[in-house]
C-alpha cells in the first residue's frame, strides 16, 4: 500500500497538474511577471523529464508562432501608413454617441478580423477619448465596446487573434488537419453580429458614466504639482541639485525646472540652479512645504506659472501586459531619464494609488499620469508605455494612393487567410512590400519582437505536449467521459467549452487554449468523433473573457483609460458571455453534429 500511494504521490500526471494548478495561481494573483512564471514551469517540466528540450524548442520553430509575430510586424507598419487622419474622416465630430458607437464597433471588429487586435485598441483608444472629450462625452461609455467588438471581430479569422494561431500551432505539431477560413469566418461572423447588437443596445444603460482620471488631476493639481522658486539671496544659487540636497527626497522629487523660456527636464543631479528658476516638484504636497519651511533658499511664488500659463503637458499612458516595467519600483526603473516623463499619479482598477510613487510596484494595466515635455517621445516609449493622449499632432488623411502599400499588403495576407496562399507566405511577401515601399524598416520590425510574448507562446505549447505526454490530459477527459456516461457528445462539448471560458477569465488566452488542446484532442478521440468541433469550441472558449479585464490584453488596455472597476466589465460582459455562448454551443451542434 505505501508503495502505490508513493507512486501516486510521484505520477508525472499528477505532478504536471500540480504545476499546471500552480502556474494558473501565479498568473490570477500576478505573483511574477507572465513570462517568467511560464518559463519557470517549463524548466520545472524538463527537469522532471515530462517534456524533452526536443519538445520545448519544437516552439521556437513552429510556423504559426512565427506567423503570429509576422502579423505584428504587418500591422505596426498598416497603422504607420494609413495616417491619423483617416479615422477622423470615419468619425465626424457631428455624430451621435449612438451611431458613433457602432460606427466605431464595426471599424474595429472588421480590423481585427485580419490585423493583431491588440495594437488596434492601442491605436483607437487615443481617437476615442479625443471625441468624447470634443463631445463633452464619457470615455467610460466607449471603451470597454471598444475592447469586446476587436475580441468578436478578432474570431472571424485564423489571423485575428494569437489565439486561434496558437491553436494550429498545437495542431500541426500532431499532425492534424489545421483549422481552415470557414471553421472560423460563419461562426466568428454570427458572434460578432451578435455581439456588437447587444452592446449597441446595452452599453449606455450598464456602462458607468465616469470623470477621466485627467480631469481631476486637473482640478486637483495643486495636490500632485507644487511650484517653488529660487529668489535673489537663495542659498542654493550657483549649487548643483545634489548639493542642494533636492536628491533622492521622500515623498517628493524635483520634476523640472523653468528657466526663463528654457525648460530642464529631467532634472539632472549635476545641474547648476540659479536665482529666478522656477522648480516644479511633484508628489506628496505636505513634504514640499515642510522642505520651503526649512528655509533652505525656497520659496511659494505669489502666482503660480502652471495655472497661468500651463506650462506642463499632462500625458497618459497604459502599462501593457508586455512591459518591461512590470514588477519594478518606480524609483528603480529610472523612469525620469528613460522617457524624458514624471509620473504625478498612478491608477489601478479604477482608483488612484496612495503613498509614494517611487516605492509603487508596477502591475500590467496601470495607468500613469505623467508631466512631459513638448517633444513627442511616443516610439521612444513602444512596449513599455501605451501612449493614450493626443497631442494635437494630427496628421493629414493620406490619401489613397499614399495608402497603396497597405491596401496591397492587406490583400496579399488576405490571400493566405482564405487559403489561395500558404498563411506564412502570404504574411512574409505582405511585409516585404511594406519594406520595399519603405514604410516598414528593419528597427520597427526589430521592436516589434516582443521576447515575453515569445517566451509566453512558445511554453504555451509546451505545456499542451506535458498534459499530451503525461496522460493528465487522459485523466482530465476520462473524468469528463464519467459526468456525461461516455455518450453525450453535446454534453461533453458543452462541459469542455465552459471549462476554457472559465480558464481564460483567470489566465492569458494563449495559456488557456494550450492547456485545453491536448483535453479538447483526447475528448474526441474517445468518443470516436471528429476533432474540429473540439477545436472549435475551445478556441472560441478561449477568446471569450468579457467578465474580468485580466484574460484578455485589450480589456485590461481600456481598464485604465476607461477608469473601469473590475465589477464594470461582470455587469454588461455577463449578459453578453450568455449571448455568445449559446451562439456559439448551438451552432456547433449544427454545423458539425
Amino acid at each position: 500500500m505505501p508503495d502505490s500511494i508513493n507512486l501516486l504521490m510521484f505520477s508525472p500526471s499528477l505532478i504536471t497538474l500540480l504545476v499546471v494548478a500552480i502556474l494558473v495561481f501565479v498568473l490570477y494573483k500576478d505573483l511574477l511577471r507572465p513570462s517568467f512564471a511560464f518559463l519557470g514551469a517549463v524548466f520545472l517540466l524538463l527537469l522532471l523529464q515530462i517534456i524533452s528540450p526536443e519538445e520545448f524548442l519544437m516552439g521556437l520553430a513552429n510556423k504559426q508562432i512565427i506567423v503570429i509575430f509576422l502579423l505584428i510586424g504587418l500591422t505596426a507598419g498598416i497603422q504607420k501608413n494609413i495616417g491619423t487622419g483617416f479615422f477622423f474622416r470615419l468619425f465626424s465630430q457631428k455624430l451621435k454617441p449612438g451611431i458613433f458607437r457602432i460606427r466605431l464597433m464595426l471599424l474595429v471588429g472588421s480590423l481585427s478580423a485580419v490585423l493583431n487586435n491588440t495594437p488596434v485598441v492601442a491605436f483607437m483608444i487615443p481617437y476615442v477619448k479625443e471625441w468624447t472629450k470634443t463631445n463633452n462625452y464619457p470615455a467610460s461609455k466607449f471603451l470597454i465596446p471598444l475592447s469586446f467588438s476587436t475580441i468578436l471581430g478578432g474570431m472571424i479569422t485564423v489571423v485575428g487573434t494569437s489565439t486561434n494561431l496558437v491553436l494550429n500551432g498545437l495542431i500541426s505539431q500532431y499532425g492534424l488537419p489545421l483549422l481552415g477560413f470557414e471553421d472560423f469566418l460563419y461562426l466568428g461572423l454570427l458572434v460578432t453580429f451578435f455581439g456588437i447588437s447587444y452592446l449597441s443596445l446595452a452599453s449606455s444603460r450598464l456602462l458607468p458614466t465616469r470623470e477621466e482620471n485627467k480631469s481631476e488631476i486637473i482640478d486637483h493639481l495643486n495636490e500632485y504639482l507644487v511650484e517653488t522658486y529660487l529668489p535673489k539671496g537663495s542659498k542654493m544659487h550657483g549649487k548643483s541639485v545634489k548639493e542642494a540636497g533636492l536628491r533622492k527626497l521622500k515623498e517628493i522629487f524635483l520634476a523640472e525646472i523653468k528657466r526663463g523660456s528654457l525648460e530642464i527636464s529631467p532634472v539632472g543631479p549635476n545641474e547648476i540652479l540659479q536665482e529666478g528658476d522656477k522648480l516644479f516638484f511633484t508628489g506628496n504636497s505636505e513634504a514640499i512645504l515642510k522642505l520651503i519651511q526649512e528655509e533652505n533658499g525656497l520659496s511659494l511664488p505669489e502666482d503660480g506659472y502652471v495655472s497661468n500659463y500651463g506650462f506642463f503637458q499632462l500625458t497618459e499612458a497604459v502599462v501593457p501586459a508586455s512591459s518591461a516595467l512590470i514588477g519594478e519600483k518606480i524609483k528603480d526603473s529610472d523612469f525620469r531619464n528613460r522617457y524624458q516623463a514624471s509620473i504625478i499619479s498612478i491608477h489601478r482598477n479604477g482608483t488612484q494609488l496612495k503613498g509614494n510613487i517611487g516605492e509603487t510596484k508596477v502591475q500590467a494595466g496601470d495607468l500613469f499620469l505623467m508631466l512631459t515635455g513638448k517633444e513627442d517621445n511616443r516610439n521612444d516609449y513602444l512596449k513599455d508605455l501605451i501612449i493614450i493622449t493626443l497631442r494635437g499632432e494630427i496628421s493629414q488623411d493620406r490619401g489613397t494612393f499614399k495608402r497603396l502599400p497597405s491596401l496591397m499588403a492587406l490583400f496579399i495576407l488576405f490571400t493566405g487567410i482564405i487559403g489561395w496562399l500558404d498563411l506564412f507566405m502570404a504574411a512574409f511577401a505582405g511585409i516585404l512590400t511594406l519594406y520595399i515601399f519603405k514604410v516598414l524598416n528593419l528597427q520597427t520590425l526589430r521592436k516589434a519582437v516582443d521576447l515575453d510574448l515569445l517566451l509566453i507562446l512558445v511554453c504555451s505549447l509546451s505545456l499542451g505536449v506535458a498534459l499530451n505526454n503525461s496522460g493528465a490530459a487522459n485523466q482530465l477527459v476520462n473524468g469528463l467521459l464519467y459526468l456525461t456516461d461516455g455518450t453525450a457528445v453535446m454534453l461533453a462539448l458543452v462541459l469542455l467549452f465552459v471549462m476554457t471560458l472559465v480558464l481564460t477569465s483567470l489566465i492569458t488566452n494563449a495559456a488557456a487554449v494550450s492547456i485545453m488542446f491536448p483535453i479538447a484532442m483526447e475528448l474526441g478521440n474517445q468518443l470516436e468523433q471528429p476533432l474540429a468541433p473540439f477545436f472549435v469550441a475551445i478556441a472560441f472558449g478561449a477568446s471569450g473573457d468579457f467578465m474580468t479585464p485580466i484574460g484578455y490584453q485589450t480589456n485590461l488596455m481600456v481598464m485604465g483609460p476607461g477608469n473601469y472597476k473590475f465589477k464594470d466589465y461582470f455587469k454588461i460582459g455577463f449578459p453578453l458571455t450568455l449571448i455568445y455562448s449559446t451562439v456559439v454551443l448551438l451552432f456547433i451542434q449544427w454545423y458539425y453534429l
